[in-house]
């Protein structure tokens, strides 16, 4: 019982990505953000730069809508906004009308017009 508490509560912590194909409905590949540790030169991969890299390398006709979206303790989808960084990626790869997240079990963009620093960053550089 433990053990599948504790895998519960990591997967709650950890972003969850999934690839949408609209066309022949079906999600075609998911997956989730992780930390990368001390010794890393990033304090984390976002699920934003994760599933960006997953549809240049897999998406050649750019008809996939990335989702994103994490968990509240109840278990239910909570809004994932991008952070600044990933704004600022998915723009440079013109993915902004295709990252979305849910929010009141409604689909929206993930990208908004007022980006934050990561929650890392803050933390890291004294913003909190």
């Amino acid at each position: 019982m433990l053990i599948v508490s504790l895998i519960t509560l990591t997967l709650l912590s950890q972003l969850i990505i999934m690839f949408y194909d609209p066309k022949r409905k079906i999600i075609v590949n998911f997956g989730t953000s992780r930390p990368c540790g001390k010794n890393h030169n990033k304090t984390s991969i976002h699920a934003e730069q994760k599933a960006i890299q997953y549809c240049l390398n897999n998406d050649k006709r750019n008809k996939y809508k990335i989702f994103i979206s994490k968990y509240n303790r109840q278990g239910n989808h909570k809004c994932t906004m991008s952070c600044l960084s990933c704004t600022q990626l998915a723009k440079k790869y013109n993915f902004v009308n295709r990252i979305f997240t849910i929010d009141n079990n409604e689909i929206i963009s993930a990208i908004s017009d007022t980006p934050e620093l990561s929650l890392a960053y803050k933390i890291k550089y004294g913003k909190l």
